[in-house]
């Protein structure tokens, strides 16, 4: 980041994004705050025990919510109060609500995913349209999940991987593979059937695959992927250093990701690069709904094995599109916004 860039960014207002910590959830949290203007600073929930495992119909026992959290959290919630908190997660409701309450309107809250309590609690709850949320006035769904995967954030990983994928022959076909989850189930089976589908793909395209996984892969499947990419001549990321993920769905001409994840193919979807989703085991009515979604839509397409090939689509933006609303909301009760960030690639 140049000088002048980091400067800006150093004055931009700071924004909460509170979560329990999980990768996926925190990411919904920073991308919205970011892609909303402010400057997010990550806030983990530690609930004490018993509190951290109590349902959603017992988050009313928190009582006191700040007596439930670790000292470090606590003394966070001494102020000053941001001007925007964006918080996801089910730990992460109890204390977006008591934010919500204590601010007396100085901080606006937003939920990301159903917080399976009244919207009204919030000032907006962003939720994937799959959770299927009631309808409400501060309610806005939005195709899969908000993510990093942002114009500014596409054209600085460009410019940082140019030089590792440059020499490698064209067309680059990325390919994210994920790992078993509650829905889905990675597999032998499901892996070799997935290089089998890539081999024809680089086959007919004379290009090259460009692989990455998951901590959700697993060692076996692991060891199964690296020897096809032997196998293929492919480029592998060790794992070792920043992830390459941005880098490949900014420089790629085509981006594969198995279906367990809706985050990986949401932010794939924000490329605006042609997508192929990966069959795996199992599934679910959410995840089928989906990445229906996203095939009507013209963004993503079944990986088949059938011949290379390539397609046009409307950019999925939907974590702009929320943050407009943000701001728009923000700016309707007398927040002073700070400057938008610049979305042209």
């Amino acid at each position: 980041m140049a000088g002048a860039e980091a400067a800006l960014e150093d004055a931009r207002p700071v924004a909460w994004a509170i979560s329990g910590g999980a990768r996926g959830m925190e990411n919904q949290c920073l991308a919205l705050a970011e892609a909303a203007g402010y400057r997010p600073v990550p806030l983990q929930v530690t609930a004490r025990a018993p509190w951290k495992w109590l349902p959603e119909k017992a988050w009313p026992l928190w009582g006191k919510v700040p007596a439930r959290l670790s000292d470090k959290n606590r003394k966070t919630l001494l102020g000053p109060w941001p001007d925007l908190v964006v918080a996801c997660g089910r730990q992460s409701v109890p204390l977006a609500i008591h934010i919500k309450r204590q601010s007396q309107g100085r901080t606006f809250v937003v939920q990301c995913q159903d917080p399976r309590v009244s919207a009204a609690l919030f000032d907006m709850v962003v939720p994937p349209e799959h959770d299927g949320m009631a309808a409400a006035e501060n309610v806005l769904p939005i195709l899969g999940s908000p993510n990093l995967v942002l114009p500014w954030r596409l054209e600085a990983a460009a410019r940082r991987w140019e030089p590792v994928f440059a020499p490698l022959k064209r067309p680059l076909i990325a390919v994210a593979i994920g790992g078993s989850s509650s829905a889905y189930t990675l597999t032998r089976d499901t892996i070799e059937n997935l290089f089998r589908h890539l081999e024809q793909e680089q086959a007919s395209s004379g290009g090259t695959l460009a692989l990455t996984t998951s901590r959700r892969t697993g060692a076996d499947n692991e060891a199964l992927v690296r020897a096809h990419a032997e196998r293929l001549g492919a480029w592998l990321w060790d794992g070792d250093g920043d992830s390459p993920i941005l880098g490949l769905y900014a420089l790629a001409d085509a981006i594969v990701v198995t279906e367990d994840s809706v985050n990986m193919a949401a932010e794939a979807a924000a490329s605006g690069k042609p997508l192929h989703v990966a069959k795996l085991t199992g599934g679910s009515e959410k995840f089928d709904h989906f990445h229906d979604a996203l095939k009507a839509r013209g963004i993503a397409r079944e990986l088949s094995g059938t011949a290379y090939e390539t397609w046009d689509y409307t950019v999925l933006s939907e974590t702009l599109r929320a943050a407009a609303e943000i701001r728009q909301r923000m700016k309707t009760l007398g927040f002073t916004l700070p400057p938008p960030r610049q979305t042209n690639p």
